[in-house]
C-alpha cells in the first residue's frame, strides 16, 4: 500500500502473497532449475519460499551496493555460499531491482565463473531498471521507495 507521496510500505501478508504469485510463474513455466541462489539480504526470504516450494537447494550470496543513505554504490560482493556447486541451469533472486546493475553484475560473475545457464526473479522492477527479470510480481515507480516488513524498525 502507498502512503504519502514516494513510499510504498508492504506488510508481511503482502509480502507472502506476492512470494506466492513468483513462485506460480516460475511453476507455470515449466523450467526446471538445479537450485536458487539469492542475493543477501533482501533476497533471501524471497529465494527460501521458492526453494522451498519446488524444493530444491538455496545458495547464498553476500551483496551491498546501497549505503546508510539509501544511495547506490559500488557494488561489493562476498562468495557464493553452496553445498552443492551450481550447475546446469540455476534461478538467481533478490527483493527488487532498482537500477538493475547488481542483478546485472552478480548474474554475469556467475555464468562466468560456473558456467551456468540463469533466470531471475524479483518481487518488484522499477521502470527504469537497466536490467528486466525473468518473473516479477510487479513494476514499480521509479521514484517509490519500497519499504519491506523484514526492513521495518522493531
Amino acid at each position: 500500500m502507498i502512503h504519502g507521496n514516494k513510499e510504498l510500505i508492504c506488510s508481511w501478508d503482502e509480502f507472502w502473497q506476492y512470494c506466492d504469485i513468483v513462485t506460480r510463474q516460475i511453476l507455470c513455466s515449466n523450467k526446471q532449475y538445479s537450485q536458487i541462489v539469492c542475493i543477501l539480504r533482501g533476497g533471501f526470504y524471497l529465494g527460501d519460499y521458492i526453494s522451498r516450494r519446488l524444493k530444491i537447494p538455496l545458495s547464498a550470496m553476500v551483496v551491498q551496493s546501497y549505503n546508510q543513505n539509501n544511495q547506490q554504490g559500488d557494488i561489493q560482493m562476498g562468495s557464493l555460499s553452496y553445498i552443492t556447486p551450481p550447475k546446469g541451469k540455476i534461478l538467481l533472486v533478490d527483493d527488487l531491482l532498482d537500477t538493475g546493475v547488481t542483478m546485472r553484475v552478480i548474474k554475469e560473475k556467475l555464468e562466468k565463473q560456473w558456467d551456468i545457464e540463469i533466470d531471475t526473479a524479483v518481487i518488484w522492477q522499477k521502470y527504469h531498471s537497466q536490467f528486466k527479470a525473468t518473473y516479477f510480481y510487479s513494476l514499480a515507480p521509479s521514484n517509490c521507495w519500497i519499504v519491506q516488513p523484514f526492513e521495518r524498525d522493531y
